[in-house]
């Protein structure tokens, strides 16, 4: 092939050994304009192609075009057997299935084979008492000791606490937190916007606002005067934990900052584990009484989004407006989140607590 028709870092993960040309021309359009699917997507379809690949060679197996879905199901028994739960192996059967549907290709009984062995193995999960683990909630309360414990002095701990902030606010996925940008930023009445735009679900490319509170509000001009000189694009700066000198990114006069590259998601997810462990070592240091509710496990990358809709629910907002905040298609995800505190949940309760009441009169 004269060029990798799918490519991560130039590395194919499609052999056109055995298509036709019509196929390799579907993939070739797909190459050519892979930019319409995200990285992460793109990662993911090529880490998890590229591991049914090595099981097809392995098993001389042709994996492009597959003739028989029960080699897939194999592969996806074997890798549950080393430990990889249903919704790992959803996104195995997603990357093989779209490899081929670019392709113009079906795998032979796909749906009746590879649905039916997932719901087979999901529903083994719940016999043995297996759960998907979800991100746990960073409330309200817990923002509020980020922003109690705040160092003014240091660029590093506005930087954090702005990120927590702006997380809150808006809901944010872990993603979107990293490739916010300065020019997305709009003071509108004394109050700051952001507009994302860069959300999964935002098939339109519009973007939704964020309305920032009062007091990330406040907080944003200070972490951004501190920042000026750097000139980068990205809102979020790579920053050293001594000191709060910027991370090998130098000031520069050129406007964005050509080194300039966005924080990583395990950057994200490290500010949120930090902020649970000085929590956790507050409520070691004071009294009982004192102490601030916190979950068992810490906090991460998405805990943000978890614990404002679990707030806002608690608040008595509708499910529907949770909904928008976060930038949701559907309600799944706000009713999964806000099971634990979303009343509708408890309407037996509810209704028995009301007897009770006109039993008492």
């Amino acid at each position: 092939m004269p060029k990798a028709l799918i490519n991560i870092s130039n590395n194919s993960i499609v052999s056109s050994k055995h298509l036709t040309e019509e196929h390799i021309e579907n993939l070739v359009r797909f190459s050519d304009r892979k930019e319409q699917l995200e990285e992460n997507t793109l990662k993911s379809l090529h880490y998890h192609v590229s591991k049914f690949n090595d099981y097809c060679l392995t098993h001389n197996v042709i994996p492009l075009p597959l003739q028989d879905a029960t080699i897939l199901e194999a592969f996806l028994i074997q890798e549950n057997e080393r430990g990889c739960k249903a919704q790992t192996l959803r996104i195995y059967a997603w990357a093989v299935s779209k490899i081929h549907s670019l392709a113009g290709l079906e795998i032979p009984y796909f749906k009746t084979i590879i649905t039916a062995r997932l719901k087979i193995i999901s529903k083994q999960e719940v016999k043995r008492g297996i759960k998907r683990k979800q991100a746990v909630a960073f409330s309200y309360d817990h923002l509020k000791f980020v922003n109690e414990q705040l160092d003014i002095n240091s660029l590093l701990s506005i930087r954090n606490a702005l990120l927590l902030n702006i997380c809150y606010d808006g809901l944010l996925r872990e993603s979107e937190a990293c490739n916010l940008f300065v020019d997305q930023i709009q003071k509108v009445n004394g109050l700051y916007n952001i507009n994302i735009t860069n959300s999964k679900t935002d098939k339109s490319l519009d973007g939704s606002i964020v309305h920032l509170s009062k007091f990330t509000s406040k907080l944003l001009p200070l972490y951004l005067q501190k920042v000026s000189a750097h000139n980068g694009q990205f809102l979020f700066k790579r920053i050293t934990p001594r000191g709060g000198k910027l991370e090998k990114l130098k000031p520069s006069d050129h406007s964005p900052n050509p080194h300039d590259k966005p924080i990583s998601t395990k950057t994200v997810e490290l500010i949120f584990a930090n902020t649970w462990h000085s929590i956790t070592d507050y409520n070691q240091s004071v009294s009982f009484d004192l102490h601030v509710d916190l979950p068992e496990r810490p906090f991460s990358g998405h805990s943000a989004r978890v614990g404002a809709s679990c707030d806002l629910v608690s608040a008595g907002y509708d499910d529907s407006l949770v909904m928008r905040a976060g930038r949701w298609k559907t309600l799944r995800m706000v009713e999964l989140y806000t099971r634990g505190v979303n009343n509708k949940f408890a309407t037996v309760r509810e209704f028995r607590e009301r007897l009770d009441t006109m039993t008492d009169i």
